[in-house]
């Protein structure tokens, strides 16, 4: 069993069909057994990625209902969520003075080195922005790129 901490690039590709999605759900599945982390940021940010798809014709109202719902099914019974509370915005802030990093960046990665404090072993950090990666491994956290594994 592994921990992986997920941002919304890569999480939402267990919902979209994009590059990696095939090898993010050959792990993200729940009989694997693997801890599943995300932010809290990732439950308002996955809701936005459905709508805009929606608005750019890219998926159907149908079809983002049902993601929705699966998303937020996973949020209560699949994935454990880091809060946004202020030790992850105070470090979110350092970050972004160590970093070349934008604001909502600085959030998931502060939420996946408090997750690292909670675990044992650091979980993988798994995104598709190679700054994000640089970021998380400059701060002692294994990293993988799901747009890595077509």
């Amino acid at each position: 069993m592994s921990a992986f901490f997920v941002d919304t690039s890569a999480i939402v590709k267990r919902y979209l069909a994009e590059i990696g999605s095939t090898w993010t759900k050959s792990w993200v599945d729940p009989q694997h057994g693997h801890d599943i982390i995300i932010s809290a940021l990732t439950t308002v940010e996955i809701i936005s990625v459905l709508t805009r798809r929606e608005r750019e014709g890219t998926i159907t109202a149908t079809e983002r209902s049902v993601m929705e719902s699966d998303f937020l099914l996973h949020i209560e019974h699949e994935y454990m969520v880091i809060p946004l509370e202020e030790r992850v915005l105070v470090q979110a802030r350092n970050l972004l003075g160590q970093y070349r990093l934008r604001a909502l960046d600085a959030l998931q990665l502060a939420c996946a080195v408090r997750a690292a404090r909670v675990f044992s072993v650091p979980p993988t950090f798994i995104s598709a922005d190679v700054r994000l990666l640089t970021a998380a491994a400059a701060e002692g956290l294994p990293t993988d790129d799901p747009n890595a594994h077509p």
